[in-house]
């Protein structure tokens, strides 16, 4: 019983320290509030069910952001492209709000829409550096590529990010 109540408290733990910030990298990742939502529950629940069963974790930090990568891969492999065109017959009114707490949604999106012209691999090191707040270590560890990698390769993405802005 002692290895459920640390179980747990590992659990919760890990809950309390990283469920913010794996909401943030599925967000810029998805785009969607409540998709980043289910994605981290489904995260959660996936390492509850491992640890139940043993599963032992050396860096549950990577351990966590690998899983969550790995399910938003899941989730726009499954994700179904539907056009604008065939929403707004289905009557589907895209109109966009903007009042509210709207700007800094309109700059997230902004900011997204650019490094989203980057390559895979530099847009998700620099929205793990930067809005996860991950080190270079953490990040290497989470990849399992070396840290000069990632340090290369974020120097590099933030060079294209800024010929990007120089642009517009």
């Amino acid at each position: 019983m002692s290895n459920e109540k640390e179980y747990k408290k590992l659990f919760l733990d890990l809950y309390e320290k990283h469920s913010n910030e794996l909401f943030r990298y599925c967000f810029f990742k998805t785009g969607g509030r409540e998709q980043s939502l289910e994605i981290v529950q489904e995260v959660y629940m996936k390492t509850w069910v491992s640890m139940q069963n043993g599963g032992i974790f050396d860096n549950p930090k990577a351990f966590l952001y690998a899983a969550t990568r790995n399910a938003v891969t899941d989730w726009y492999r499954k994700k179904k492209a539907v056009s604008l065109d065939e929403l707004s017959e289905a009557g589907f009114d895209a109109t966009y709000e903007t009042s509210g707490n709207n700007f800094d949604r309109v700059e997230v999106e902004r900011i997204i829409d650019k490094a989203g012209k980057l390559e895979e691999k530099y847009r998700e090191v620099i929205i793990l550096k930067f809005v996860n707040d991950l080190s270079v270590t953490e990040i290497a560890d989470m990849l399992g590529e070396s840290e000069n990698n990632i340090s290369v390769r974020l120097h590099r993405g933030l060079e294209k990010l800024k010929k990007i802005y120089v642009k517009k």
